[in-house]
């Protein structure tokens, strides 16, 4: 007798108690065994009704509905060797065995176990009439049937056995999916999974964990229209990246298509492609689908039984795909910008990973941008922040439609978004998408009753030319924006290495500025604001501006626009800069009242500094701190963008900056984005027109003109006017005689230590009143700019100023101030009067004249160019005292008002 494994010792125990409970014995398995050639003559004829009756019920039939004829006359055949074997077996310890797999199998097949004993009663009747038929003596025909009857019983208790077992393997297969899915939303750490990743994948480790029948488990995206799906949890698989592409039969696909579970079964359809390399030859998988809209997946459980599914019911996983569902949601919602519907920032980063893999797989370029939208800040100050949401709407609306299926847009927060595009061929793709959007965003927008308008900045860089990971993409994207924002807004740019160069080189100068404070190597230097006004008596400089200056260690000075502009502004530094400042400005300005020079001192603020909560506070300490200098003689500077970074907020600062008794003075004016109604709203004393302006204010009639325009506006609004960088005698007599008393620059005086102030002072005389002017006060810009513009081409002649612009090109007499005039104000006004041709022709000639002088000049006949230089004043003269007539008049003769309503003052 051989050695028993534990399973079969079990098997043949079950067997003794089988035969013992049934009464067999060892005669009657002997009586048996001398009729069984009888019992068992047409076995395969009793097979074959046993099947007739199963496929007769439409119970019984169903489960063999999808059986092949080969299959089922397989089943046949093992049909009428189990009926011969049943006679032979003794209900040995194999046999019963082999009973229990039938009970197994049964119960995989979905065969319930009443229908199981209800099939005995055919091999009852058939038996009992062979032995109807037999002859035996009675005896023995009775002790037969109690034999084949307690035979019967004993195979189906072997085959009950087996069912059972699957039961209860069955439920405890429920009862770990079950503990799978409660382990997972009582797990403490899904109380920090914002986007569901952690709860998914403990459900798909779990069950490959706690199930024998799992082989793998996992689940998929699908994200937007993309044709593969992606994995983002995968247990039980030895091998990473495996992504399902779109095919019709695909069972993962066809599971998402319909929004219902498919099972594929093993040679039912055949193997989809991806499933092959996993090695795992698994006899079932389901695919449950979750999700919908722009996110959708599909969770896949392999199993290494057929029928498991069935058995263990598809409700269990249903509720994996339930809580799936629930978690795409809660994510979607976490990943998405609650205004616009878009995607945020970290659904952004998670699709740059993704286009960056399809990038490289397809061999084609991934834009990554980000742009924002100029002049937004205008709309919800002065719109309000509704009007504000809806402009947001209404652009991610726009570009939405401009883009392609596949293409990403997203919002960051603010007016800030974000761009990806993938599967572009060429570079100028990306520069043709990006002209697309900048176009679009220039076409008002309707606000209600109101209609706003503004552009777009956007900066872009190119993986994988631009080999970076997804946050230094993102880095350089915001690089190049920053870039455009520099360049003038309204464009697009494209990151370049020297950017990044760029930015290493103003964290240095940040870290250099940060060491200078603590060194104590900042100072302030002074540049004198004078007044040309003649009813100046005491005092013709009226203050100072405080400007930044570094030591750089070596006896020499920095200033900021050379190297250290970008750190005034920097968060670490704003405030910090603005204190020193504050404190010595106000502490050298009380040093000179203390001494009788009572000087208004005008201080420099950077933005972040102004729009600090601590600001006010900052200002009056050090008010307190120096009672010295009146506060009416100190002067706050904001730049004129300053306000539209956060209007209210600026507002309400420079509101409490009067209060105080301090002046506000906007700085660098006409620079930025700011109209002339911002005047009106904001407390403002002083306008300090940029130098930019005042430069060219002799050459160019834009200049002029706006100008005129800022200083007309300062006098009905009782602001002062500064104009900063003066640098000839010429303009500021020109600028004297517009009414804009008020200078700065080069001519007047450089920035120069608090110390050589007051001896500067003491010898300081006004510039202008040695030049002679033959326009008087109340002539227009036009004519005083005309009269200085042929003042300095005579002084030019005579070797003492440079000669202007538009006085000898070909088209000169259509580019200057007064030529200008005369082509649009001028013929509209005069054009009927026949003064207005004498006018132009004259004007003409100027200009001939002065081409001939210089002519002159240049071939060494210096004498006919002062000759002509004479006729030229005079016919200048002459020209001016026609227009004056022409102003004098009360109407022209078409009845228009007098000219002098029409020319610019």
């Amino acid at each position: 007798m051989g050695i028993h494994s534990p399973g079969n010792f079990e098997n043949d125990i079950l067997s003794l108690s089988a035969k013992h409970f049934l009464g067999l014995t060892e005669a009657d398995f002997a009586l048996l065994d001398r009729h069984r050639a009888l019992l068992s003559q047409d076995s395969e004829a009793l097979a074959r009704r046993f099947y007739d009756h199963l496929l007769s019920s439409p119970v019984t039939a169903a489960v063999f509905r999808d059986f092949t004829p080969e299959r089922q006359q397989h089943l046949l055949q093992a049909q009428a060797d189990h009926a011969e074997g049943l006679l032979a077996n003794h209900l040995d310890s194999h046999w019963m065995q082999s009973m229990a797999e039938i009970g197994h199998r049964h119960y995989r097949l979905g065969v319930e176990p009443d229908w199981m004993a209800g099939a005995y009663a055919l091999y009852w009747d058939y038996w009992e009439g062979m032995l109807e038929q037999a002859d035996m003596v009675p005896d023995e025909r009775r002790s037969l049937r109690r034999i084949l009857l307690h035979l019967s019983i004993g195979d189906l208790m072997a085959q009950l056995r087996g069912y059972g077992q699957s039961i209860r393997e069955t439920d405890a297969e429920r009862m770990a999916v079950f503990e799978v899915l409660l382990q997972t939303l009582i797990d403490p750490q899904a109380i920090d999974d914002c986007n569901g990743t952690h709860l998914l994948s403990g459900i798909c480790a779990g069950l490959v964990s706690k199930s024998s029948s799992v082989a793998w488990s996992g689940y998929f995206i699908r994200e937007g229209a993309e044709e593969t799906l992606i994995p983002q949890c995968l247990e039980g698989v030895g091998r990473d990246g495996l992504h399902i592409p779109k095919t019709p039969e695909d069972p993962a696909w066809r599971a998402l298509e319909t929004h219902a579970p498919v099972i594929w079964r093993r040679g039912d359809i055949p193997t989809p492609d991806w499933l092959r390399p996993l090695g795992t030859e698994v006899s079932e998988m389901a695919c449950f689908p979750f999700g919908n809209g722009d996110m959708s997946a599909v969770g896949v459980v392999a199993v290494w039984q057929k029928g498991y599914f069935r058995r263990v019911g598809s409700t269990y996983f249903l509720a994996f795909a339930h809580l799936g569902d629930l978690i795409l949601r809660l994510r979607t919602q976490a990943l998405r910008d609650p205004l616009t519907g878009l995607p945020n920032r970290q659904l952004f980063f998670d699709r740059i990973e993704h286009d960056r893999q399809q990038c490289l797989r397809r061999e084609h370029l991934l834009g990554v941008g980000i742009f924002d939208l100029d002049g937004f800040k205008q709309v919800n100050d002065q719109l309000g922040h509704g009007a504000g949401d809806d402009l947001l709407r209404q652009v991610a609306g726009r570009i939405q439609n401009l883009l392609r299926t596949g293409d990403t847009l997203a919002r960051f927060g603010g007016d800030e978004f974000g761009l990806l595009l993938p599967d572009l061929e060429r570079v100028d793709d990306l520069e043709s998408i990006c002209a697309r959007i900048m176009e679009e965003l220039r076409r008002p927008f309707a606000l209600g009753e109101d209609i706003a308008s503004l552009s777009a900045s956007i900066g872009f860089t190119l993986y994988p030319l631009d080999e970076s990971d997804a946050e230094n993409l993102l880095h350089h994207a915001d690089l190049a924006l920053y870039s455009a924002k520099k360049q003038g807004k309204d464009q697009c740019q494209t990151h370049t290495w020297l950017m990044d160069a760029r930015i290493s080189s103003q964290v240095a100068q940040r870290e250099y500025v940060v060491r200078a404070l603590e060194e104590n190597r900042l100072l302030l230097h002074y540049q004198p604001i004078v007044s040309t006004a003649s009813d100046i008596r005491d005092q013709s400089v009226v203050g100072v501006e405080a400007l930044l200056r570094l030591e750089d260690g070596k006896g020499g000075l920095l200033v900021p626009a050379g190297v250290f502009a970008d750190s005034l502004d920097h968060p670490r530094l704003a405030r910090a800069i603005g204190l020193f400042v504050l404190d010595a400005a106000l502490s050298q300005g009380e040093i000179w009242h203390h001494h009788g020079l009572r000087l208004r001192v005008s201080v420099n603020i950077s933005v972040r500094h102004l729009l600090d909560a601590r600001f006010i506070a900052d200002l009056g300490t050090a008010l307190a701190r120096y009672p010295g200098i009146p506060a009416d003689h100190v002067e706050i500077e904001v730049t004129e963008g300053a306000p539209l970074q956060d209007f209210e907020k600026a507002q309400q600062s420079l509101v409490q900056v009067n209060a105080l008794g301090v002046r506000v003075g906007l700085d660098d004016f006409g620079t930025g984005n700011a109209s002339l109604t911002y005047l009106q709203k904001l407390p403002t004393q002083t306008i300090k027109v940029d130098q930019s302006f005042v430069h060219d204010i002799v050459d160019d009639p834009r200049d002029l003109a706006i100008i005129a325009a800022i200083i007309t506006a300062a006098r009905v609004l009782g602001l002062e006017v500064v104009a900063e960088g003066v640098e000839t005698a010429r303009t500021a007599q020109l600028l004297d005689e517009m009414h804009c008393h008020l200078l700065q620059g080069y001519l007047i005086a450089k920035p120069m230590p608090a110390a050589a102030i007051p001896e500067w002072v003491a010898q300081y005389h006004i510039p202008v009143r040695s030049l002679a002017s033959a326009c008087q006060e109340s002539e227009s810009s036009v004519l005083t700019g005309h009269y200085h513009r042929v003042q300095q081409f005579i002084a030019a002649l005579r070797g003492e100023e440079p000669f202007p612009e538009h006085v000898l090109e070909p088209d000169a007499a259509q580019k200057c101030h007064l030529g200008l005039w005369l082509q649009t104000e001028g013929v509209a006004q005069f054009g009927d009067d026949p003064a207005y041709s004498i006018i132009t022709a004259r004007h003409q000639r100027l200009h001939h004249l002065a081409v001939e002088a210089k002519v002159a000049l240049d071939t060494g006949q210096k004498d006919e160019a002062l000759r002509k230089v004479r006729r030229l004043g005079m016919e200048n003269d002459a020209l001016l005292a026609e227009i004056k007539v022409l102003m004098e008049a009360p109407t022209s003769p078409s009845g228009s008002i007098s000219p002098a309503q029409h020319l610019p003052s």
